[in-house]
């Protein structure tokens, strides 16, 4: 199990396991769309916020860095609206 990213292990809340759970997404997903995925919005200097998109969804994933290890605190999908997708679009050329 080698769920690393950037050289430091990814450590799941219980509640981030249910929510992957529930968007049928696995734990072995969460480093490639950390390092594959688009900034979805600005957050602290200290926490990510990245996605992947999956035909008309978007799954995101929330880790922040505590150092030693990167703790993973949410992870959800939501759909593609128009104004979401002109805005990914022009930051990111998607």
């Amino acid at each position: 199990m080698d769920f690393m990213y950037k050289g430091k292990p990814i450590l799941p809340t219980k509640t981030a396991l249910h929510e992957l759970s529930e968007i049928d997404v696995n734990l072995y997903d969460v480093p490639e769309i950390l390092e594959k995925g688009f900034e979805i919005r600005k957050r602290a200097k200290n926490i990510i916020e990245r996605g992947v998109q999956k035909r008309n969804k978007v799954i995101n994933v929330v880790v922040v860095d505590m150092g030693n290890y990167y703790k993973l605190i949410h992870a959800g999908e939501f759909t593609l609206s128009k104004k979401f997708k002109k805005r990914m679009r022009d930051e990111n050329g998607i």
